[in-house]
């Protein structure tokens, strides 16, 4: 439908932007289903059911919700069409934002990213050792952005209310900023934690009279979440700039935001539990480990693998063994401790 009178396509716009929503939808479904045999079927799975399983399932029950009130929308700005029908009927449906299903789906959207940036907050509580003082920091700004999103929602949805009032602005540009500190913080944090401890056990490359290799195992994890991450940062900074220079694609935007929103964590949990993370595909690092005579589960820490594979390691430096388990354990937690949240069986890499 042409443009007239100033107003922009909002009924193309809204449906691309709704087509583009249902794929990522059917997207999340497969995902989903594979998060589901990772946490509930997969045998001698270590991932936290209780915490990854719960937010799993309301997050995929929150992105079928929003694409739900989608269709709903498809079918009253098109389909249950008032007759005679005003002129640019649709354009000026999905421009009244104080419609139901338009409110429903900003509040989901509010939810959906707020569900999202916890499960972020609490894998950096785990990959810091547990540390509650590591999540304070990040946890208050997260609270200044949903008050923020919930206030600029609601004064958006308000009827007659134009997107582009100040106060509206002001909301709108905090929200979304505090959103991409928290999410862009909160991933260099967690990598950079992964990446020290993997380089302070690098570091212990002589025990007795061997001479040892230490792999690094937490590489693949750092990668994967900063892969898997940067999906939602960068959707959440195309809204942002969007909505400076007044693109009418921001008010779509949102439906396709709030699947990216699921996808990034279901996304996370299916490519560590299928061995999809950066780097060897696990099924050849179980190959090497056949060819080298040692096991990744021989160590929480990983395995210290000999550089000649050859090699038969002798029971008279078990102490100097020892001390090197004890350095990494009190230094790091437990390998399945630290990566409670990424990892999600013992052979993981």
């Amino acid at each position: 439908m042409a443009s007239t009178d100033g107003l922009p396509p909002l009924d193309k716009i809204s449906l691309i932007g709704i087509w583009i929503e249902t794929v990522l939808w059917g997207v999340n479904c497969v995902i989903f289903a594979g998060v589901c045999w990772v946490i509930f079927a997969k045998p001698n799975s270590k991932t936290s059911r209780w915490m990854l399983g719960t937010t799993s399932i309301v997050l995929f029950m929150l992105s079928t919700a929003h694409v739900a009130g989608s269709l709903r929308q498809l079918l009253e700005a098109f389909v249950y069409v008032p007759q005679p029908a005003p002129p640019l009927y649709a354009t000026l449906y999905f421009l009244d934002q104080s419609k139901g299903m338009s409110v429903m789906k900003t509040m989901l959207y509010d939810t959906t990213v707020w569900l999202q940036d916890l499960v972020l907050i609490w894998r950096l509580y785990v990959v810091w050792g547990r540390n509650c003082k590591i999540c304070v920091l990040p946890f208050i700004i997260e609270l200044g952005h949903m008050g923020a999103a919930y206030a600029g929602s609601i004064l958006y949805d308000t009827p007659g209310q134009n997107a582009y009032f100040p106060l509206e602005t002001k909301l709108a540009i905090t929200g979304w900023s505090l959103d991409l500190t928290v999410n862009v913080s909160i991933t260099v944090a967690i990598a950079a934690r992964l990446w020290y401890m993997g380089k302070t056990l690098s570091r212990i490359s002589t025990l007795g009279s061997i001479q040892f290799r230490v792999q690094n195992v937490y590489v693949a994890p750092m990668f994967t979440i900063i892969e898997s991450g940067a999906i939602f940062a960068a959707a959440t900074l195309c809204l942002l700039v969007l909505y400076l220079v007044h693109n009418p694609v921001a008010l779509t935007g949102l439906d396709i935001a709030t699947q990216l929103a699921v996808l990034t964590p279901l996304l996370i949990i299916v490519r560590v539990g299928l061995g999809l993370t950066h780097g060897l595909p696990s099924a050849y690092k179980s190959y090497l480990e056949t060819i080298t005579g040692t096991s990744s589960a021989d160590f929480h820490m990983g395995a210290l693998r000999a550089e000649n594979p050859r090699r038969r390691f002798v029971s008279d430096d078990g102490a100097s063994w020892r001390r090197a388990a004890n350095v990494s354990t009190a230094m790091t937690g437990s390998r399945d401790d630290v990566l409670e949240g990424f990892k999600v069986a013992d052979n993981f890499e």
